[in-house]
């Protein structure tokens, strides 16, 4: 029996197709199981098509993890640049983040393990974490000159609370996908509130 002949693609939507592929692939198996041959059946491409895009699965991952710095940082910048209720910019951004996570949690904690195999994807998933990081780091240090947030070491705070919303979701969606957002904010919100300011709200 003769195949249909593979429909041509821009080579845009061919590797946007082989990332939505490998998003699907990642909500089941983890990084480990993942193998281009199982990769590419999931798409209408061929096998040798993946090597016109990617290197290699870590340079997937690599492209994931920027896909996930698009999708993250413009949802999260409402806390970081936002000069308005630092309480209600707060529950806003991080809203925002458990949304993404809740979403994407078998993408993140994929990117978490290829993270730790390969020293490229490392660094991506590295830079993520430090963008969110110095912005964050940013807006700490304006609540200091406002007065609102005692001196503290604004990169240091950020980075540990940044972290610790990375791994604290991961862990919860991953072991409970069926808890409440709300209730996932109210406990990172009470937390950063207390870390930046002593009390669940701002000083005025």
């Amino acid at each position: 029996m003769r195949h249909a002949p593979r429909r041509r693609r821009r080579p845009e939507a061919a590797s946007a197709e082989i990332l939505d592929a490998a998003e699907k692939f990642l909500r089941r198996h983890t990084f480990h199981e993942m193998t281009v041959d199982d990769l590419m059946a999931r798409t209408g491409l061929s096998r040798p098509s993946f090597y016109e895009y990617f290197r290699d699965r870590y340079e997937l991952a690599m492209k994931l993890v920027e896909r996930m710095t698009a999708l993250m940082y413009p949802i999260s910048d409402v806390w970081f640049s936002s000069e308005n209720d630092p309480r209600t910019d707060l529950e806003r951004g991080l809203a925002g983040v458990i949304a993404v996570y809740r979403e994407h949690r078998h993408l993140m904690r994929a990117l978490s393990d290829a993270a730790v195999q390969d020293k490229k994807v490392g660094r991506a998933f590295a830079m993520l974490i430090d963008r969110m990081t110095t912005s964050t780091a940013a807006r700490i240090k304006s609540e200091i000159s406002s007065g609102r947030t005692r001196p503290i070491d604004a990169y240091e705070t950020a980075r540990a609370l940044i972290l610790m919303n990375e791994r604290y979701l991961n862990d919860r969606l991953e072991h409970d996908s069926r808890i409440d957002s709300k209730v996932l904010l109210e406990t990172l919100v009470a937390i950063w509130m207390r870390v930046l300011y002593g009390t669940p709200e701002p000083r005025a």
